[in-house]
């Protein structure tokens, strides 16, 4: 979790800091990024192996020299 707040980062550009804003906008955007993925890995996991399978229908004509996969 990051150490610094959306209002530490605008304060940091309003006072001139700039590697303390590179910092805290590094930090708060890599808090998203976590998020986003821990979700995404929540999403995955419930919808893997799940009963709610397609059926996938071949349809056309051949020669029987294929072989379906």
């Amino acid at each position: 979790m990051s150490d610094y707040t959306t209002k530490d980062a605008v304060q940091m550009a309003m006072d001139g800091n700039a590697s303390g804003f590179q910092s805290a906008i590094g930090d708060l955007l890599m808090d998203k990024v976590r998020d986003a993925v821990s979700l995404k890995k929540v999403e995955v996991a419930s919808s893997f192996m799940s009963s709610d399978s397609e059926e996938i229908e071949i349809t056309g004509e051949t020669d029987g020299d294929q072989e379906v996969q």
